[in-house]
């Protein structure tokens, strides 16, 4: 009996893996992997650099008409990576993911290093503290390359630092779709993907299908270089197609575009592409996708996939972004903040021998730019002789735009921000950047011993955070040119529904002189008239010292600088005394609100030097 319910037991076991099998069979049917002609491609060897930061050089419109300083694109971005959100990002506007590059040598090098260059292809440091490092294309935006690198890597990036890529992936072609174009992607990656042909189709696995309707700026370009938008600019569209939800390196399908010879709309058509660029709230602008396979012959089809993003595919280690919150302190945004590079060399003195002061005298001025041996963060500003706007410190000067306030560094950087030394004897030596005045332009502090090592012409390398900060509950609150750090330190608290600020003095915007009216407060400090004796006596304004915190009342300074009765200016004095009319220590404003949300209370240490640690209250 036992032998015959083996038997019976066995034979059941068979049937049911003779079925099992034939079902997986049917399953199977007309579907295949890939296959590429990979052995035929060409591997050559293309160079390119690091960009400098691309903030909008004024105020940009937004689609419902708001003003707003976009930042994010291009240059070393510290804290938005593959596998991050897309979205939350303080002031960000089609923010960049990775190290943004553009080519070397002139126009025949930047050509090959925006077509050649391909989302997987290997790319080599060959300059710099990562000399020797190695990381990998993950994009192209406009006319950038993407880099992604560790972020110990990162850290050792600058300006200019060069890279060697070993472009492979033009001619790709997936064998049985000649009329499927793959533009700008490695074919190993290619295959990784877990693209499959099913009854003559090409399946891609993706994160979200876009329709033709929100596609934005791209159509009428070239397919080899450049990018997508996905509008972000009506917000309905956000939620309704879960926009929101991409991160940097998602696949995403879209629909009825064409990106073989050019790029536009072509009905039946599709494009695979790569999240590399984040949202915008400019007219047309978006969302930004680096297109990698396209056809006009319906031959694309997606299989939605929530994990379909080239970090997965490349192996990439993604973080788990967790906010830090200390109870003690006030809250901010600190996490959304986008964290980049800029960089300026140190900027030599200038003389235009005797001026004519407010009352009629010839002077020689000194103290502005160059390296002040000195005059340090703490001093007084005032009493030091000949001098006229005597800048403390170290005095740089952007050099990636012709005009030093149009500089990445004169807008993005931050009171507070990390400041390192990129060569020369001093280098590796770290300070911080302290202000900027728009005479001689961007100051930093270092140590008085890395003073001695410092030449002229010195690249300075700063990890500018701080544009888009905003204190929780107070919004409308204007915050400007502080890092996080500052503003934590600086010992503000709340009563009821205001902002308590501790400053050193008070005075009436009145007595504000020389950049009262001018444009963007990023970019121009403002000074306090000390050429009327009675108005200096009145106020003690002898006794200021460079770095204090000083309230401006009546005056307004969001976007500009002017008055508004009962409105609160609070700033940081970031330059010295002067003898020329309308002239006088020069504020950054770091802090404006509208008639009572900001009180201040008197704090003879409400200084900056003290806010960074240099110095001990």
């Amino acid at each position: 009996m036992k032998t015959k319910a083996y038997t019976a037991i066995r034979i059941l076991l068979v049937i049911m893996l003779v079925v099992t099998v034939s079902i997986a069979a049917a399953d199977q049917s007309g579907t295949e992997g890939i296959s590429t002609n990979k052995d035929k491609l060409l591997t050559i060897a293309i160079q390119g650099q690091v960009a400098p930061a691309e903030p909008s050089r004024s105020y940009t419109t937004t689609w419902d008409g708001k003003p707003k300083m976009a930042i994010g694109i291009g240059g070393i971005n510290y804290n938005l990576k593959i596998g991050d959100k897309i979205f939350g990002w303080a002031n960000g506007d089609r923010a960049t993911v990775g190290v943004a590059t553009i080519g070397t040598g002139g126009d025949r090098g930047q050509g090959s290093w925006l077509i050649f260059a391909s989302i997987g292809n290997e790319a080599r440091v060959l300059s710099g503290n990562a000399k020797g490092e190695k990381g990998v294309v993950i994009g192209k935006f406009g006319r950038y390359v993407l880099l992604h690198f560790d972020a110990k890597i990162v850290d050792e990036l600058t300006i200019g630092d060069t890279f060697q890529v070993k472009a492979c992936g033009t001619g790709l072609q997936i064998d049985g779709f000649d009329d499927v174009f793959p533009h700008g992607i490695d074919p190993v990656l290619l295959e990784k993907i877990g693209i499959k042909n099913i009854d003559g189709k090409l399946e891609v696995p993706v994160v979200k299908e876009i329709p033709a309707e929100i596609m934005g700026q791209g159509s009428g370009g070239g397919s080899l270089t450049g990018n997508w938008h996905i509008q972000t600019c009506y917000p309905p569209d956000i939620e309704k197609y879960g926009l929101d939800e991409l991160k940097f390196g998602d696949l995403v399908l879209l629909q009825d575009i064409q990106t073989d010879y050019g790029k536009g709309y072509y009905r039946g058509g599709a494009t695979l592409g790569v999240v590399c660029a984040g949202p915008s709230d400019i007219s047309g602008m978006g969302i930004g996708v680096t297109p990698i396979l396209s056809t006009r012959f319906g031959k694309i089809t997606g299989r939605i996939d929530e994990t379909s993003n080239i970090g997965k595919y490349l192996g990439l280690r993604i973080r788990n972004r967790a906010a830090r919150d200390n109870p003690n302190a006030i809250k901010t945004n600190k996490e959304t903040l986008i964290e980049t590079a800029v960089q300026a060399v140190v900027q030599p003195a200038g003389s235009r021998g005797y001026s004519t002061t407010y009352d009629g005298k010839p002077k020689v001025a000194i103290g502005m730019a160059s390296i002040n041996y000195t005059v340090s963060l703490g001093d007084t500003a005032y009493g030091w002789a000949s001098a006229d706007h005597v800048e403390p410190d170290v005095t740089v000067q952007g050099r990636d735009r012709e005009s030093a306030s149009q500089c990445a560094i004169a807008i993005l950087a931050c009171i507070g921000n990390e400041a390192e030394v990129m060569s020369g004897d001093a280098k590796g030596a770290k300070g911080y950047y302290i202000g900027r005045h728009a005479g001689s332009d961007d100051l930093c502090w270092f140590p008085k011993n890395i003073l001695e090592k410092l030449t002229l012409n010195d690249k300075i390398h700063v990890r500018a955070k701080g544009v888009g900060l905003k204190i929780e509950g107070f919004e409308d609150v204007r915050v400007n040119k502080l890092s996080p750090m500052v503003l934590e330190n600086m010992g503000i608290t709340i009563e009821g529904d205001q902002l308590v600020v501790p400053v050193v003095m008070e005075i009436p915007g009145y007595i504000m002189g020389s950049g009262i009216g001018g444009p963007m407060i990023e970019y121009i400090d403002y000074d306090i008239q000390t050429t009327d004796p009675a108005i200096v006596e009145e106020y003690d304004l002898k006794k200021i010292r460079i770095g204090d915190v000083i309230a401006i009342r009546n005056h307004y300074d969001y976007y500009g600088r002017g008055r508004y009765e009962g409105a609160v200016t609070i700033g940081v004095c970031i330059h010295g005394w002067s003898d020329y009319a309308g002239h006088g220590p020069g504020l950054n404003p770091v802090l404006a609100a509208l008639p009572g949300k900001i009180k201040t209370k008197i704090d003879p240490d409400a200084n900056t030097v003290y806010y960074l640690g240099i110095k001990k209250k």
